[in-house]
């Protein structure tokens, strides 16, 4: 039987691809276009995900921290047209670059760990309020807006996203 942990970093390597899946072939023009002026575009949801990997992910998987797009992307930022944004290209680079040591953190997280209380809560917190739980949500949160990116590719008339 698979261990929680196992299972937590399977997930995650699916998202990891089905990430490079659905930012592949997007130009840096195609990433800021939006399909009505209230919905984000893939630029801000992929720096919004990489800002979640970078910080609350890589915590629970007992690694080090970085802020360095918290200000843009993280919880409670909103898009701002006017504003200044990394490439796409540098967040689809970064989201590479950081995902298999991040993959390597999950995998060893002991199963006690995970069962421990969460530093905080989630919307996830009244089901399970371990960090177990915490992965859970950010995973499937991850789901989420790949989700969204997978019918902005659609609006720049790109093929469907692969799963493979």
């Amino acid at each position: 039987m698979a261990s929680s942990a196992n299972s937590i970093k399977a997930q995650f390597d699916f998202q990891t691809r089905l990430f490079n899946n659905v930012t592949e072939g997007i130009s840096e023009n195609e990433s800021q276009v939006r399909s009505a002026e209230n919905i984000n575009n893939v630029k801000w949801i992929a720096g919004h995900m990489l800002n979640t990997r970078l910080g609350t992910i890589s915590k629970m998987a007992g690694l080090p921290t970085d802020e360095t797009y918290n200000a843009q992307f993280g919880r409670g930022a909103v898009l701002d047209t006017n504003a200044s944004y990394p490439s796409i290209e540098e967040i689809t680079s970064k989201w590479k670059a950081v995902s298999p040591a991040i993959a390597e953190g999950l995998c060893n997280i002991s199963e006690e760990v995970l069962s421990s209380k969460a530093p905080f809560e989630t919307p996830m917190t009244n089901l399970d309020d371990s960090i177990r739980g915490v992965l859970s949500f950010l995973l499937t949160h991850e789901a989420m807006h790949i989700g969204q990116v997978s019918i902005l590719r659609k609006t720049v008339n790109k093929e469907a996203m692969s799963f493979r």
